[in-house]
């Protein structure tokens, strides 16, 4: 028989498997259907059934760690997942228009300003979109054809003429596919991309390429070098934001429990944070980590600030 700690552990397995859909899954979400950790969906099955011949109370170990986790991280504070601030609507607005009109649209500025939130809601609530992050490995025309067939079902082909026509084939009309962090993007890729919105204009339907990065993605593809002509004269928007554009309004959307407590000397100062360097990124950082000690105050807000270095 189990001891009562136990069978909750096993009663908070149930309740996140029947979250997931199926045994297999909840031990996925648990991160210990692996070898390393040794528990699998059999073995969960096995010990619900008091039938398992292992290690027992390793498992329950193994299990009130992961649960003694989750519920420190729910007593944190939890960052609100979008909020329609001043530049995330704009960037918003950019893919939309992207979507309708197609062709190449660009929406750059400093980091942590909300334009990365603006695409990941974007793409919530547009099911004909598809979003691709770009890091330093994924820059070469193989790899980026590769992640966009993956995205959209094509078929793997091997050569790159035969990827790009089965991606083609597999997009469609008024679909808008979202780069980013575009920035790390090469020439030739870019190129590629565009031939794809091309492709669809040719045949009189629309295929939007949008590009977010930083201020290097839009002074590249707004360069009056020779080699970036075809790309600038294809991108119909073409934004830029800085930290500076970042409202007081946008503060108390971010953080509503500081309006509703009255706290205007702390919006002011997380304001000023968020019009910083470290920006509205920063800003949440530090919220969060003020809430979590448990002094959100305005004196608190400033301790914290010299805690993390910040300087405003």
């Amino acid at each position: 028989m189990y001891t009562q700690e136990q069978i909750e552990l096993l009663n908070r397995v149930n309740s996140l498997a029947e979250q997931a859909g199926s045994q297999n899954k909840a031990c996925e979400l648990l991160g210990i259907a692996c070898e390393l950790l040794g528990i699998s969906a059999a073995v969960m099955s096995s010990i619900k059934n008091e039938k398992y011949k292992g290690d027992v109370q390793g498992v329950f170990k193994k299990l009130g760690e992961y649960f003694g986790v989750k519920a420190e991280a729910e007593q944190n504070y939890t960052e609100i997942s979008y909020a329609n601030t001043h530049i995330s609507t704009q960037v918003y607005e950019i893919i939309r228009i992207c979507q309708v009109k197609g062709g190449l649209a660009v929406a750059c500025g400093d980091a942590g300003i909300g334009k990365t939130k603006a695409a990941k809601q974007y793409i919530k609530e547009h099911s004909n979109s598809i979003l691709i992050t770009i890091n330093p490995c994924l820059t070469s025309i193989k790899s980026i054809l590769k992640v966009i067939a993956e995205k959209v079902g094509a078929t793997p082909e091997k050569s790159r003429d035969e990827l790009w026509f089965s991606i083609a084939n597999k997009l469609n009309d008024g679909m808008v596919l979202i780069f980013d962090e575009a920035q790390h993007l090469t020439l030739k890729t870019i190129e590629v991309l565009r031939s794809l919105s091309d492709y669809f204009a040719d045949k009189g339907q629309t295929l939007g390429i949008a590009f977010i990065g930083n201020l290097e993605t839009v002074n590249r593809m707004g360069s009056k070098k020779a080699e970036f002509s075809q790309i600038s004269n294809r991108t119909k928007q073409k934004t830029v934001y800085s930290t500076k554009q970042i409202q007081r309004d946008d503060i108390i959307k971010l953080f509503p429990i500081l309006q509703q407590e009255h706290k205007e000397q702390e919006i002011d100062f997380l304001w000023r944070v968020a019009q910083s360097p470290q920006a509205m990124r920063g800003a949440i950082n530090l919220f969060s980590n003020a809430y979590d000690n448990e002094n959100y105050t305005y004196k608190g807000l400033v301790a914290m600030a010299k805690h993390m270095d910040i300087l405003v």
